[in-house]
C-alpha cells in the first residue's frame, strides 16, 4: 500500500536549495513501475482464482469453431490465458468430446468450419473423436461457408453437413507444392554445400539444397500424396455412403458451389447461420425467441472430467508431448517466422518425472515432429530408451513423426501412427552455406587469422575446400549408419533388412506399418490401449491421463522462468548475426523467407555457434 501510495501522489514543486530533497525522480518512477506490476500480479491472482471452472446451462451445444492451425497441444499458463487468446489444441478438443458425451447438459456439437490448417493425420484424429462421440446418442451438425478437402474430411463426421447457398466447396482432388529456395539465396549471396543420405533424402532436403526435385524424391512425394488421396475418397464414400469410383467421378468433374456439393449428396443442407441456430434451438429445445446455449471449448476444458460425469481411475498414464524442431537444450524462437524449436530439456525432464511418479503405470509420448538437430534428438532418444526398461513408452504420432521426429520414437516400447502420419524417412542431409559472397554485397572485409589448416572451415565465411566437403561427407554418411543402426535396433531389425526401408524415405502410417516401422494403426486411443495391455493393466480398468507439462503461474510467466528452467541464452550480436539480419531486410525477400521451413531456427543456431547443420527434418508440405 505504501509503494501505491507514493506511485499515486502528485509530485512535490521543484524545492528550493534550502529544502530537504525528496525523492528523486527515477526513485518515483521505479516505486510506480513496481506498484504497477504488483497491482497486476495480484489482480491477475484475483482473477484467476474467480475463474473456476465454466458454467454449462442444461440443452447446452458445444460450439467447436475450427479454422487455422491446430497445435498438438498448448500449455495454459495463468498470463496466456489472462491476456492472450485462448489456444485450444487437439487435445483440448478430445479431452471436450469425451467429457460431452455424458455430460447430460450437453445435448450436442456444432462444428462451425472455417479455412484448416492442420495435416491430415489431425484431420483424422478429431473425426474419429467425433464418430465416437456421436455414440452417445447426441447430434453433430456441421457448418461452413467455405469446404476445401481438409474442411470436407473433418465435416464428414458429422449427421448433418450445412453451407449458405452458393459458398466455395472446393471438391477436386490433392496438389502438393515443392518451392526451392537455393536460386534465391544466391540472390542473397548465399552459397548452398549440400550434402544427404540416402536416396530418397528428401522433400525438405532438395528444396533447401537443389533448383529441383531428384526423381527418387518425386517418386516419393507423388506415391504419398497418391496414398493420402486414396484416404480422403474412402472416407467420403464411407461417411457419404457413395461408391469409391462414384466419389472419383465426382472429384475430376467436380464444380466449386455448395449447390452442386447438395445435389450430388455431398453435403445435406442449405441455409443460412440463423437457419442453423433455428435448426439448433429445434433440437435443444429452445424457444424461438430464445438464444441457443452454446459452451465453447476454452471454456468447456476448465470442467473437470469428474463434474462431466466421466469416470476415471486412480493409476495413471503419463503424457508428455514433443511438438515442433527439437534441438539440444531450451528451445528457442524462429526469428523469421515466430515458431518455435522445442528443447531436449523439458521433455527429459517430463520423461523423468514420469518415470520416478509412482501412480504412473505407463508413458505415452505423443510426437508431431519434423525432426531437427541430430545432438538434441539423440538426447530425447535416450532418454525414452531408458525410460522404457522402466515402464511402457507408447509413441503416438501425430501429422509427422519423419526424420528427427523418428529418432526420437524408434526406441519406445511400441509406435501407433494415423494412416496419413508422416513417419520414417531415417536418413541425413545437410545444408551448409557459404557467406562469403553476402559479405561482399554488404560491403564487409572480413579478416580471418587461423591456428590449424582448417580452423575457418564451418565459420560460413568460405566454402568447403575439396578435402573439406570429403571428409564433411564421410562423417555424415557415419551419422546416417548410426541412424540406421539404432533404428534396427528400436524395431527388433538387422541393419540389412533396416537400410533398404531407410534410405531417408518418408513413409505414410499405412506403409509404415507394412515396414514393420510402426506397431499399430490410430490414434489416443489405440495408444491408451495398447500403453494398457503392456503394462499389464486389464482393457476395462479405469485410467486417469496425467500431464507431464509444467504450468507456470502468473508470476512464472511475467518473468519467463520456471523452477528447473536454465537460464535463457542471450542472442548473438556477432558481425555475422548483424549482416544476416540486415541482408534480409533489406533484400524484400523476407516474407519468402519466413516460408523456408526451418530457415530461422537454422540461421539462428548457426549464428550463436550451436548447430552448423540441421541434419535429420522432413517438413510436410500442405497437401489439399
Amino acid at each position: 500500500m505504501n509503494d501505491a501510495s507514493n506511485a499515486n501522489a502528485v509530485p512535490p514543486s521543484i524545492p528550493s536549495p534550502a529544502r530537504k530533497r525528496g525523492p528523486s525522480a527515477s526513485l518515483l518512477l521505479g516505486l510506480g513501475c513496481g506498484a504497477f506490476l504488483l497491482l497486476v500480479v495480484v489482480a491477475g491472482i484475483v482473477l484467476a482464482s474467480m475463474g473456476g471452472a465454466a458454467s454449462v446451462d442444461d440443452g447446452a451445444v458445444l460450439k467447436m469453431s475450427m479454422g487455422g492451425a491446430l497445435p498438438e497441444y498448448a500449455a495454459h499458463d495463468d498470463l496466456s490465458e489472462l491476456f492472450g487468446p485462448k489456444v485450444v489444441s487437439l487435445l483440448d478438443h478430445r479431452t471436450n468430446l469425451k467429457k460431452a458425451a455424458v455430460d447430460k447438459r450437453i445435448k450436442g456439437v456444432l462444428l462451425k468450419i472455417e479455412p484448416m490448417q492442420a495435416g491430415w493425420a489431425k484431420i483424422e484424429e478429431l473425426r474419429d473423436s467425433l464418430t465416437e462421440f456421436k455414440k452417445s446418442g447426441k447430434f453433430v451438425i456441421a457448418y461452413s461457408e467455405y469446404m476445401g478437402e481438409k474442411e470436407y474430411a473433418l465435416a464428414l463426421a458429422a449427421d448433418t453437413i450445412i453451407m449458405p447457398k452458393d459458398a466455395p466447396f472446393e471438391f477436386n482432388g490433392l496438389a502438393q507444392e515443392v518451392q526451392h529456395y537455393p536460386g534465391l539465396l544466391e540472390k542473397l549471396g548465399i552459397q548452398v554445400q549440400y550434402f544427404r543420405y540416402g536416396k530418397y533424402k528428401s522433400a525438405s532436403g532438395e528444396a533447401f539444397g537443389r533448383k529441383a526435385l531428384t526423381e527418387p524424391v518425386k517418386e516419393m512425394i507423388s506415391g504419398n500424396l497418391g496414398e493420402t488421396f486414396a484416404h480422403f475418397v474412402a472416407a467420403v464414400a464411407q461417411y457419404r455412403k457413395l461408391d469409391v469410383e462414384g466419389v472419383k467421378t465426382l472429384i475430376d468433374d467436380s464444380h466449386f458451389k455448395s449447390d452442386w456439393a447438395l445435389e450430388n449428396k455431398l453435403i445435406d443442407q442449405l441455409a443460412y447461420w440463423d437457419e442453423v441456430e433455428d435448426l439448433l434451438k429445434q433440437k435443444t429445445g429452445v424457444k424461438v425467441e430464445d438464444k441457443v446455449k452454446w459452451v465453447s471449448p476454452a471454456n468447456y476444458r476448465t470442467v473437470s472430467a469428474s463434474a462431466a460425469g466421466l469416470e476415471e481411475g486412480k493409476d495413471a498414464i503419463a503424457l508428455i508431448f514433443s511438438q515442433g524442431l527439437i534441438i539440444a537444450g531450451n528451445g528457442g524462437t524462429d526469428p523469421f517466422s515466430g515458431d518455435d524449436a522445442q528443447g531436449s530439456g523439458p521433455i527429459i525432464r517430463a520423461l523423468r518425472k514420469a518415470v520416478e511418479d509412482d501412480e504412473v503405470k505407463a508413458i505415452v509420448f505423443r510426437v508431431d515432429s519434423p525432426g531437427g538437430a541430430g545432438l538434441g534428438c539423440d538426447y530425447v532418444r535416450r532418454e525414452v530408451e531408458k525410460a522404457a526398461k522402466k515402464k511402457p513408452v507408447i509413441v503416438s504420432m501425430s501429422d509427422v513423426a519423419a526424420s528427427g521426429g523418428y529418432w526420437v520414437s524408434m526406441s519406445a516400447t511400441a509406435i501407433v501412427a494415423q494412416p496419413t502420419t508422416y513417419t520414417g524417412s531415417i536418413g541425413i542431409f545437410a545444408v551448409v552455406p557459404s557467406l562469403k559472397e553476402t559479405y561482399e554485397k554488404l560491403g564487409l572485409n572480413q579478416e580471418t587469422f587461423i591456428q590449424g589448416a582448417h580452423a575457418d572451415a564451418m565459420n560460413g565465411s568460405r566454402p568447403f575446400t575439396e578435402d573439406e566437403a570429403k571428409k564433411f561427407d564421410a562423417d555424415l554418411f557415419s551419422s546416417y549408419q548410426r541412424f540406421v543402426t539404432l533404428a534396427a535396433a528400436g524395431r527388433g531389425k538387422s541393419y540389412d533388412d533396416m537400410e533398404p526401408l531407410a534410405q531417408g524415405r518418408t513413409w505414410l502410417g499405412d506403409k509404415a506399418l507394412e515396414k514393420g516401422l510402426v506397431d499399430k494403426i490410430g490414434g489416443y486411443e489405440v495408444a491408451f490401449a495398447l500403453a494398457k495391455e503392456k503394462a499389464n493393466i486389464p482393457v476395462t480398468q479405469l485410467m486417469k491421463i496425467k500431464m507431464f507439462d509444467k504450468k507456470k503461474g502468473l508470476i512464472e510467466s511475467l518473468l519467463k522462468k520456471g523452477d528447473e528452467d536454465e537460464e535463457e541464452e542471450s542472442q548473438s550480436n556477432s558481425a555475422a548475426a548483424v549482416a544476416m539480419k540486415s541482408l534480409v531486410q533489406a533484400s524484400g525477400y523476407a516474407p519468402l523467407i519466413r516460408q523456408v521451413p526451418g530457415m530461422g531456427i537454422f540461421t539462428r543456431e548457426v549464428i550463436k555457434g550451436h548447430e552448423h547443420l540441421f541434419p535429420m527434418m522432413e517438413e510436410t508440405y500442405d497437401v489439399r
